[in-house]
């Protein structure tokens, strides 16, 4: 029902005002006249809950927007839930769907894939030189056939990788997944570097001199096998003994030596 108010004059010219409730103007001045009054104003209340009784189209609009607002929660509900089982489920991707900052670490995977995105400057996943600068000191024990020669543009392309975050997609190869990981807990490592005081230079003399420790202690690892054997070890047995103490420091497996 509408409120409605009205003035009308009595047959001695006296103004009266008064409210009566209808379903429409039609209905009140119906009313009105079954009363004998002849009202000289009628109008509606302003209000909410005349306008929604006002016309049946007003429902309708109402009923409308209110199912547009229930789909697009219910929506946005199932998105953020999908987004939380996705985080839970997968060890890279947080809620939000950025990559995990985690330790550097081998790459589990399929080699090849592995072994073109590293030929390929890791291009595939990164845009930013700077983290494709970080992507190659990612992996422990990789050695570098030459130590990359830093951009004039490094502070700005680092400034910008610190700002932000690697995002995990949904086609992206489980490799992929692993060096964004990798590279946004190396960009967490170096903003913690760069809060104590450090400066990016010497960050990345860090990350040098770390991976050609990691490459020569590899290198006495092979050559410590081999003597082994030469003195008459068992090749599986020292190759396993060698392959414990290289995986304690993280670093990739040695190949089992030819045992002929």
């Amino acid at each position: 029902m509408m409120k409605f108010v009205y003035k009308y004059r009595t047959s001695d010219n006296v103004q009266h005002d008064g409210e009566i409730n209808a379903a429409n103007r039609e209905a009140a001045f119906q009313r009105l006249r079954e009363k004998g009054i002849r009202p000289g104003r009628l109008e509606a209340v302003p209000g909410v809950a005349n306008w929604l009784c006002g016309n049946g189209i007003r429902w309708l609009i109402v009923g409308i927007f209110m199912v547009a607002v229930f789909a697009t929660a219910t929506m946005i509900l199932r998105d953020r839930a999908h987004i939380r089982r996705m985080s839970e489920a997968s060890p890279y991707a947080d809620a939000d769907g950025f990559a995990k900052p985690i330790d550097r670490r081998q790459i589990w995977g399929d080699g090849a894939v592995i072994a073109v995105a590293a030929s390929k400057n890791w291009r595939i996943i990164f845009s930013n030189p700077a983290d494709r600068l970080l992507a190659l000191f990612a992996e422990p024990g990789v050695e570098l056939s030459m130590m990359p020669r830093l951009p004039a543009t490094l502070k700005a392309d680092m400034d910008k990788a610190l700002a932000a975050r690697a995002r995990i997609e949904q086609n992206d190869l489980d490799e992929y997944k692993q060096m964004k990981c990798i590279v946004e807990g190396m960009k967490a490592e170096l903003r913690a570097y760069l809060a104590a005081g450090g400066k990016l230079e010497g960050y990345i003399r860090r990350l040098q001199k770390r991976q050609r420790e990691e490459v020569e202690f590899l290198a006495k690892a092979r050559v410590e096998l081999h003597r082994k054997i030469d003195a008459g070890a068992d090749v599986v047995d020292a190759w396993e003994e060698m392959n414990r103490m290289v995986r304690e420091q993280g670093l990739p497996a040695l190949p089992l030596p030819d045992s002929n």
